[in-house]
């Protein structure tokens, strides 16, 4: 069995380009949603790749990111129940099949069943969603300019010139070798369009300011945000990677400042198990788990 595709993306630093930032942007960038826990015991809906390593093997359903290869590499529960490569348009590499477009499909989650779960269907896999079943609709990631006057504050080129350049640098490159040192440092952007750097600290806003304007003189706004920083990110996403029984798809943090997880099923004891692993580092108001498998209700 093929492991899923987990999609890492470490709190990073958002390079200068414009969208050069990943993860959530929930409508308070300060506290996540609280997670509708699922019930194993209720009808799931998803929506991914079909695959089979071999003619022998069991077909798995791909949840989350696949990696970009031909055939994919990707993984995820077993498909159990009625099942037939008839029902589906797919592609043929050797001994390997699969779909190259994502098909639904709705049944029941069994986490006890091998290493990723099981999968049983309940009805033959689809390119359209359930009747009367309505996707949740993906989430836009902007990227905002913090305030409203970014060259308030420009110092003089040539002294930034000359200090960013004590190391043979250019005053982006010194940038981005200062910003992670601030304190309190959360995230960090270029605005949609450009060209103003966006700065988020946990504290001390004025200070980091003082610190950045040492070396760069271009456009720059900086918050102060009650958000983990970036260093206590990263040991939260490390300590959940150290762990093999989450079922992740996916992990990752940007614009937003919290720890987004996706996972197969977001239930109780997942949910749970993820907030007492990030605990040292995270409240669970910093915290975004998102399920691939979701309740199929609304009388679908």
């Amino acid at each position: 069995m093929r492991m899923p595709a987990l999609l890492v993306v470490l709190a990073a630093l958002a390079l200068p380009a414009c969208g050069s930032a990943t993860g959530p942007a929930p409508a308070d960038p300060g506290e996540a949603t609280p997670t509708d826990h699922v019930s194993l015991d209720e009808g799931l809906v998803g929506r991914g790749l079909l695959m089979q390593d071999s003619p022998g093997a069991a077909v798995e359903l791909c949840l989350g990111p696949s990696a970009s290869s031909y055939p994919p590499q990707c993984g995820g529960p077993t498909l159990e129940g009625d099942f037939s490569w008839d029902q589906v348009e797919a592609q043929v590499e050797g001994d390997v099949t699969w779909t190259e477009e994502p098909y639904w499909v709705v049944g029941r989650y069994d986490p006890d069943d091998g290493s990723q779960g099981s999968f049983t269907l309940v009805r033959a896999p689809s390119t359209d969603p359930p009747a009367g079943w309505t996707a949740p609709e993906p989430t836009s990631v902007q990227f905002p300019q913090l305030c409203e006057d970014p060259t308030a504050d420009v110092p003089e080129v040539d002294q930034v010139a000359r200090t960013a350049g004590a190391g043979g640098m250019t005053e982006e490159q010194a940038l981005m070798e200062l910003v992670r040192t601030l304190d309190g440092y959360v995230s960090s952007w270029v605005s949609d369009g450009g060209p103003t750097f966006n700065v988020v600290v946990s504290r001390d806003p004025e200070g980091a300011r003082s610190s950045i304007r040492t070396v760069f003189s271009g456009p720059l706004c900086v918050e102060q945000r009650d958000l983990p920083t970036e260093v206590d990110v990263r040991a939260a996403q490390q300590a959940l990677l150290d762990r093999d029984d989450l079922r992740m798809t996916e992990l990752s943090s940007g614009v937003s400042g919290l720890l987004d997880v996706g996972v197969v099923v977001a239930d109780t004891v997942t949910v749970e198990a993820i907030h007492d692993t990030v605990g040292d580092w995270l409240t669970p108001q910093q915290v975004v788990v998102r399920g691939e498998l979701q309740p199929l209700r609304q009388g679908s």
